[in-house]
C-alpha cells in the first residue's frame, strides 16, 4: 500500500496486483492530482481560486470551478438544501478557520451567534465535494483491481483480488477500535460523514464540522454517522452529508430517491441498512 497526505487527511492507494513499485509510481499521480485541487479549491490556501472568489465574489471563475459551483447546486436542489457549500461562514465562527489537526481549533471564546449567508457574498466551503471529486478523478487512472481511500471517500475498483467483493469495515462512531459490519462491495464509491471524525471545543462546548445550513451551526440530528454507497465518490460524499444533517428519516428517503445504499448509525448506538446491501458474516 502507497500512501500520502493530502486535505489534512490520510490517503492510501491499493493495488494488490501490481508490483510495489507500480503502485507507488501511481500513488505518486494521483498526490498531484490532489495537490492540484487544493491549489485551485482550498479555503484555507489563501492564494486558491476559491478564496480569492470568497473575497470577491465577482471574480471570473475558471470552468473547472464553475462546473464545481453547479454540481454544488444541483446537489443543494437535490437535497432540499441539506447540502449547501454557504456554510464556508458557519464553519469559521464554531472555529473550523483553518487545517484540521487534533486538539489545534480548541480555543476558550464561545462560538459567535449564526447569521444566515449573504445572498451577495456569500463564504464558500467545497471541501467534501471535492475531496469526492477528486478521489472520482484519481479512479480513472487506477487499474482494474484497487482500492483508493482518502480519509473515508473511498472508490473501489474491481471486485477484489478473489473476485468476492472488497470488504470493507463500517466503524463504530463511538469506539474507533471497533467495527459495526462489514460489506462485500465491487466497482463502487463510499463515503462516510461522523459527527467523531473532526471535532473541537469552544468555551468547553464539542464542535463539529458538519454544519446544518438551516441552523448554521452543527448538525444535532439523530444519527451519529452516514455511510453511503454509490456511483461515484461525489455523490457519495454529498448524499453522507445530506443525510447526517437530515437524520434517519430523511437518510431513508434519499437513499430511494437517488437509488443508492447506506448504512447509518443513531445516537443510541443502534443502526440499520437501506438498500440491497451484501454483509460478510464471516462464513
Amino acid at each position: 500500500m502507497a500512501s500520502f497526505r493530502a486535505m489534512s487527511t490520510q490517503v492510501n492507494l491499493l493495488c494488490p496486483l501490481q508490483s510495489p513499485r507500480e503502485e507507488k509510481m501511481l500513488a505518486h499521480f494521483v498526490a498531484e492530482l490532489f495537490q492540484a485541487s487544493e491549489r485551485r479549491f482550498s479555503r484555507f490556501r489563501e492564494d486558491s481560486e476559491l478564496s480569492r472568489l470568497n473575497r470577491d465574489p465577482e471574480l471570473q471563475t475558471s470552468l473547472s470551478l464553475t462546473a464545481a459551483l453547479a454540481r454544488a447546486e444541483q446537489y443543494r436542489q437535490l437535497t432540499g438544501g441539506l447540502f449547501d457549500i454557504r456554510v464556508g461562514q458557519a464553519l469559521h465562527r464554531c472555529g473550523y478557520d483553518r487545517s484540521f489537526q487534533p486538539g489545534g481549533l480548541d480555543r476558550a471564546e464561545p462560538v459567535a451567534t449564526p447569521e444566515p449567508p449573504s445572498e451577495s457574498a456569500p463564504s464558500l466551503d467545497l471541501g467534501g465535494m471535492i475531496k469526492g471529486h477528486t478521489v472520482d478523478r484519481a479512479r480513472a487512472l487506477l487499474p482494474a483491481c484497487s482500492v483508493l481511500d482518502a480519509g473515508g471517500d473511498i472508490a473501489l475498483v474491481g471486485a477484489g483480488p478473489d473476485g468476492r467483493g472488497w470488504p470493507v469495515d463500517i466503524e463504530d462512531p463511538r469506539n474507533a477500535e471497533a467495527t459495526l459490519l462489514t460489506l462485500r462491495l465491487a466497482d463502487c464509491a463510499v463515503a462516510t460523514s461522523a459527527k467523531n471524525r473532526r471535532t473541537w471545543q469552544r468555551a468547553g462546548e464539542l464542535q463539529h464540522h458538519l454544519i446544518d445550513p438551516r441552523t448554521q451551526r452543527p448538525s444535532q440530528s439523530d444519527l451519529l454517522q452516514a455511510t453511503v454507497v454509490a456511483s461515484s465518490t461525489e455523490l457519495a460524499e454529498v448524499l453522507a452529508k445530506a443525510a447526517f444533517v437530515g437524520g434517519s428519516e430523511v437518510a431513508r428517503r434519499l437513499m430511494r430517491v437517488c437509488d443508492t445504499q447506506g448504512v447509518f448509525v443513531r445516537e443510541d448506538g443502534s443502526w440499520f441498512l437501506v438498500g440491497q446491501l451484501e454483509v460478510d458474516h464471516g462464513e
